[in-house]
């Protein structure tokens, strides 16, 4: 890592039995080029620390066990509801990437 990415950086995820929100992330705290102090978070504290100005970023772990910087973590809401997502779109959905699930 050359630089700081985000405040944190979300590597996995656990969904709803539907699908649509994320239960909780796999979170780090990106601190000195690396990533540190891993904790599992609910989506809730994620919109939140969004909330109040903290960024976000994915990553996904390369075969060499190196950690690869995937997309900016926004926010949006769509009918009143609150959703995060790694891309564009505006679908009433959760959404980061292909992270791995646990």
């Amino acid at each position: 890592m050359n630089s700081k990415w985000a405040d944190y950086v979300i590597t996995a995820v656990r969904y709803d039995s539907d699908y649509g929100y994320i239960a909780q992330v796999r979170v780090y705290e990106h601190n000195d080029n690396k990533l540190e102090n891993r904790q599992h978070k609910s989506r809730d504290w994620v919109i939140a620390q969004l909330r109040l100005g903290k960024t976000f970023v994915t990553a996904t772990q390369t075969s060499y066990g190196t950690w690869r910087k995937g997309e900016k973590v926004r926010m949006f809401k769509v009918n009143e509801q609150t959703y995060i997502r790694s891309d564009q779109n505006s679908i009433a959905k959760d959404n980061l990437e292909n992270l791995s699930e646990f």
